[in-house]
């Protein structure tokens, strides 16, 4: 019964899970994809690839068109779509699903359903106890700042139904490797990092959304070592299938969180936020979490302005807020990828 189980886990991490690295998706069907050249030269699009970040823009005069590399999560004119294939980029090319033609041209109301089904999630209040992260010129804490829109959000997750984890539900110091812990201890879909940045520069303004850089994820790698050392699967199992089944289980979480980072950068932005697109990261929490994972910084408290807003119960539950959209975005059981008419 386990073994069948397996077998089934399997196929279902194959069909889903997207390889985070520039080269052909495993699921690559020429007659599927066209370049983005072509895409644009055959609707009359201008587009614009921001290598820094792997987003890609596509305008016209009546569509604003923006994915992220690797990612199957699309924006077009303020409406979140879930592709079955994602853009990448080869030899000097942006590959695109032609599936997103469909998207652009047709009239009609569409819907198209995640593959995620997202039921507990953690969220992580950074810093606490001794250690009480940045500090504003004020002697603004970032801990509490943290704490603070953590169970906020914990509410507004809770309101749309899902199981969630605060890691720290008051001024506790916790390691990192405790953070991560916890995650895997309550065996969550989701893991997300709430912060508070701060700089030097005073002018530095705006939320931030990070997920792991793919300089430091190596699946192969990291696999091997959670083969070795972690018990998730019945320990009979061959070493080189359990090698296999945690290099896929990585390459998903690793998908999910490019997908989730561009969810929430869009989830922010419609709300009216300063935000920047998603970056991507070698912290801890990003690079060691057994499941899906983001860092999200929602304000400088360096910044006069946003050391004063970051204190409104208002502005914490707007912040909450887009965070829960975002997840609700990526959500299988939700309404949130519909097309509006286009008439």
């Amino acid at each position: 019964m386990k073994r069948a189980f397996l077998l089934v886990f399997l196929i279902f991490l194959t069909a889903c899970a997207t390889a985070p690295h520039r080269n052909f998706p495993g699921h690559y069907v020429a007659s599927n994809y066209t370049t983005i050249s072509d895409l644009c030269k055959k609707y009359g699009f201008q587009y614009d690839f921001d290598t820094l970040d792997d987003i890609v823009s596509v305008s016209s005069p009546g569509k604003e068109i923006r994915m992220l590399l690797n990612s199957s999560v699309v924006y077009i004119n303020g409406d979140f779509f879930s592709l079955k294939g994602y853009p990448f980029y080869l030899k000097g090319s942006i590959y695109v699903p032609k599936e997103i033609e469909r998207l652009i041209s047709s009239k009609e109301i569409m819907k198209f359903e995640p593959s995620l089904n997202l039921k507990t999630i953690v969220i992580d209040a950074g810093h606490g106890g001794r250690d009480p992260g940045a500090m504003s010129r004020h002697g603004l804490k970032e801990k509490g700042l943290n704490l603070n829109v953590a169970k906020r959000l914990k509410e507004a997750l809770e309101e749309k139904g899902y199981k969630v984890i605060l890691t720290r539900p008051d001024d506790e110091y916790l390691t990192l490797q405790r953070r991560v812990e916890i995650a895997k201890e309550y065996n969550a879909d989701l893991f997300v990092s709430i912060h508070t940045n701060a700089s030097r520069s005073r002018k530095l303004n705006g939320v931030e959304i990070y997920y792991l850089s793919p300089s430091r994820f190596n699946s192969e790698e990291r696999a091997v070592e959670l083969a070795r050392n972690e018990g998730f699967w019945k320990d009979d199992l061959p070493f080189d299938a359990r090698t296999i089944l945690w290099d896929m289980l990585l390459i998903k979480n690793y998908a999910v969180s490019i997908d989730l980072s561009q969810s929430l950068y869009f989830s922010f932005k419609n709300l009216g936020f300063r935000v920047k697109s998603p970056k991507k990261a070698p912290f801890y929490v990003l690079r060691l979490a057994y499941v899906p994972s983001v860092l999200v910084e929602m304000g400088y408290i360096s910044n006069s302005y946003e050391e004063k807003v970051l204190q409104r119960t208002s502005y914490q539950k707007q912040i909450a807020e887009a965070i829960a959209l975002g997840v609700a975005s990526l959500n299988k059981n939700t309404n949130y990828f519909t097309q509006k008419n286009n008439k």
